[in-house]
């Protein structure tokens, strides 16, 4: 079956004098510096079968490598760890879905919300694995930017689901190499399968057909020798289908952990292949943004999370979402996709979409965190930056993300009033996770997630998202003002009404203030 986009979206123009200035004055800064960027060129192979060129791509990456070019950054600027939320009173019949520890640090418009740093901290929290993590993203992220359409006119192979949700061969391809890799890395090469993996598509969806696609798909990519046949494909997707269709994990995953236990918590990884499906479709062409989103979780609580994002500019101002007609992936590296690493307690970074190179940690080069800049939220103290009733928000491109208006009744109570079609007087409209990538490196300050009463959200669609915005500096709090408990298997628990994610401080305070009194105005 060929799944076509929905109906074109009109976006503003790409402004490319701008673009050109700044990336000659990028080239300019590099040129002062003792060491300078080098030009890698990662050839792909071109298929007829799927009826589109695909040339070599050429990456320019801008490698500081070396200590003494290698910056560490601490939390010196922050100017208190203070509460960022209001947390309005319960009664008690009311109960927490899950810890209310503030996560927000207080930021001043001192700070610079991107930091330029030659990589990631040697002593960065959990780096190991987030290497690990980080291969499986690029490659992901490679499969994902190879298969997505141009335009909504273009088509590529898939199924559409039983709640009418779009599902392409780019999710099947994208989970099977993720969980694919991180079974042989931290389960078959420690003998110990401690790591659960919760996952949204199963191979159960698959035909002959598409899986035969898929496997064309991997050899074009590169990678055919991480799965050799469509066997092992199915064995690779499936490895997150480790849920009972309420979203409880399987009995025999707590039977397969009480075996293997190592004394440490059960180490849950969930994963959306493709974050974002309907912008992944609507092309490149057209601003669809998507992301792979990875988060790992213990005892309920995010403590990585990684948001690979293509198609995402790599300036924070640049508002650029669509592709130009002349913009390929051989003149866009410098100035298009990112990813985004997050660690509990150690920060956020935003990475380069392709490696420069192996950083002499034994792993490939797609593990290199050469590259990173560490990114933190709008200052959020009051103390100027974006203005309270100019805070921008991220929300979604199509109208069914907000079914009943309360987001538009937000924002009209923070800007004081919506513009003269009833909009949204200040916004940044795009699909998927990648809203909190935008959030976390000061693009925007308010987000929301508020779906129909009746909707249980999965966990893997704000995992990664919370992790990232919280090391920002950020938070992303329940309707309550309370942290979520992703600890319930593989949706959240079903009193959560909905998700309110913004820079911390004044901001969350706003929000939560503005949601509470739209909801007392409706009943």
């Amino acid at each position: 079956m060929r799944l076509s986009a929905m109906a074109p979206l009109s976006f503003s123009s790409r402004n490319l004098p701008r673009r050109l200035i700044r990336v000659a004055a990028l080239y300019s800064s590099l040129a002062t510096q003792p060491q300078c960027a080098h030009i890698m060129c990662d050839a792909f192979t071109i298929s007829n079968s799927f009826s589109r060129l695909h040339p070599a791509r050429t990456i320019l990456p801008f490698s500081f490598i070396g200590a003494a070019s290698k910056i560490i950054y601490t939390n010196s600027n922050i100017a208190s760890e203070a509460h960022a939320f209001h947390t309005h009173s319960r009664s008690p019949k009311e109960k927490s879905h899950g810890d209310t520890t503030d996560t927000t640090r207080l930021y001043s418009s001192s700070s610079s919300s991107m930091d330029m740093d030659g990589g990631i901290p040697e002593d960065y929290p959990n780096l190991e694995i987030i290497q690990i993590a980080l291969s499986a993203i690029r490659k992901a992220c490679k499969i994902s930017t190879y298969l997505q359409p141009t335009t909504v006119q273009s088509d590529i192979s898939g199924i559409t689901k039983k709640d009418a949700s779009p599902v392409t061969i780019g999710d099947f391809a994208a989970q099977a190499i993720v969980l694919n890799l991180l079974e042989r890395e931290l389960n078959q090469k420690r003998g110990i399968r401690d790591n659960v993996f919760i996952a949204e598509e199963g191979s159960s969806n698959l035909s002959e057909d598409l899986s035969q696609e898929i496997m064309s798909v991997l050899k074009e990519c590169g990678m055919d020798g991480m799965i050799e046949n469509v066997e092992e494909l199915s064995k690779s997707i499936d490895l997150g289908q480790t849920y009972k269709p309420n979203g409880e994990l399987l009995d025999s995953i707590f039977e397969r952990f009480e075996k293997d236990a190592t004394g440490s918590p059960m180490k849950v990884w969930c994963l959306d292949p493709i974050d974002g499906t309907r912008g992944f479709l609507r092309g490149k062409r057209e601003g669809g943004q998507y992301c792979i989103a990875l988060a790992l979780i213990e005892d309920g609580v995010p403590i990585v999370g990684l948001l690979g994002c293509p198609n995402l500019p790599t300036s924070r101002d640049d508002e650029n979402y669509e592709w130009s007609s002349d913009e390929t992936e051989e003149n866009n590296a410098s100035s298009r996709g990112c990813i985004f690493v997050a660690s509990k307690g150690g920060g956020c970074y935003q990475l380069p979409l392709y490696p420069s190179s192996t950083d002499g940690t034994g792993h490939d080069a797609d593990a290199s965190t050469i590259g990173a800049s560490k990114v933190h939220v709008t200052a959020n103290d009051g103390s100027g930056g974006v203005a309270l009733n100019q805070a921008r928000f991220c929300v979604g491109v199509e109208q069914y993300g907000d079914p009943e208006g309360k987001v538009s009744a937000i924002a009209n109570k923070i800007h004081g009033k919506l513009d003269d079609d009833g909009d949204i007087l200040f916004t940044r409209r795009m699909d998927s996770q990648v809203k909190y990538g935008v959030l976390a490196r000061g693009g925007a300050e308010i987000m929301t997630r508020l779906p129909k009463k009746s909707y249980v959200e999965w966990i893997w669609d704000h995992a990664a998202g919370r992790i990232v915005i919280e090391e920002a500096g950020g938070n992303q709090v329940d309707t309550n003002g309370n942290l979520v408990d992703y600890g319930r298997g593989a949706k959240m628990d079903k009193n959560v009404d909905g998700l309110l994610v913004s820079s911390g401080g004044i901001f969350s305070k706003a929000l939560l203030d503005a949601y509470t009194e739209q909801e007392s105005e409706r009943n």
